[in-house]
C-alpha cells in the first residue's frame, strides 16, 4: 500500500512528469502507484524527496488524516487546492520558552487548508542527524499537529525539561521509549520526571 497516486494528485503532477523526475517511463509510475510491482528502495528514497515525506508516510507506515470529502473530489477532477493556511515555522525554541511563543517564529510556510484542517499545526527546523533513517535530515523542516496523545511506533517532538526531541515513541509500562533512527545513537528510556508531548510528526520537507 502506498500514498503515491494521492501525493501527485495533490500537486498537480502527471503520471509522465514523475516518471521524468524518477527517470521511469509513465508505465513504470503506473505499476507503482497501483501496486503491481515493488519500488526499488532508490525509487523510493526519490519519491520521498520529491513530496517532501517521510519513506514511511509515502508507503502508509504511519498514521495520516483522510483527506475531507471537498477535497478529495477537487482531486479526483484534476483541480488543484487553491486555498491554503500560512503555518508557523519555529527557529530555535528556548528553555522554558513555550513551542509557539511570537518569539520563536520565524516564517510562515503555506500549506493547503485540507492538510491541516484538523487541528493545531506548525513546522520544526530539524538540528541534528538522530532521524535519518526516516529520511529526516538536519535542517529539514517537519510539519507537526499539536497533541500529547501518544501512539506507539510514530515520530514525535517531545520536550525533556528544557530540551526539545525529535524522536520515534513508544510506551513500556510507566516509561516512555524516545527512539532514534540513526544507529549511532541510543534510545532514551524516560520514566517521570518533566516531560511533555508536544505533537506528532506529519510529513518531513526538504528546504532548498
Amino acid at each position: 500500500m502506498n500514498r503515491i497516486k494521492e501525493l501527485r494528485a495533490a500537486r498537480g503532477i502527471t503520471q509522465e512528469q514523475l516518471g521524468a523526475m524518477l527517470g521511469v517511463k509513465k508505465a513504470a509510475v503506473c505499476k507503482y502507484e497501483n501496486e503491481k510491482v515493488g519500488i526499488p528502495y532508490p525509487v523510493i528514497e526519490k519519491l520521498a524527496g520529491i513530496f517532501g515525506v517521510t519513506a514511511d508516510h509515502l508507503l502508509c507506515r504511519d498514521e495520516a488524516a483522510p483527506l475531507p470529502k471537498g477535497m478529495r473530489e477537487r482531486i479526483a477532477s484534476g483541480r488543484r487546492e487553491a486555498d491554503s493556511v500560512p503555518v508557523p515555522l519555529l527557529g530555535m525554541v528556548h528553555a522554558g520558552e513555550p513551542m509557539l511563543a511570537e518569539e520563536n517564529i520565524t516564517d510562515y510556510i503555506p500549506v493547503a487548508a485540507g492538510e491541516v484542517y484538523d487541528g493545531d499545526y506548525f513546522f520544526m527546523e530539524v538540528v541534528g542527524d538522530c532521524m535519518t533513517g526516516d529520511h529526516i535530515a538536519e535542517g529539514s523542516i517537519v510539519l507537526v499537529r499539536k497533541g500529547s496523545e501518544v501512539r506507539d511506533g510514530f515520530i514525535y517532538v517531545v520536550r525533556i525539561e528544557d530540551e526539545v526531541l525529535l524522536r520515534r515513541v513508544k510506551r513500556i509500562k510507566n516509561s516512555i521509549a524516545l527512539i532514534p533512527s540513526n544507529p549511532a545513537y541510543d534510545p532514551m528510556i524516560i520514566q517521570g520526571g518533566d516531560v511533555e508531548i508536544i505533537g506528532r510528526v506529519v510529513e518531513s520537507r526538504t528546504r532548498h
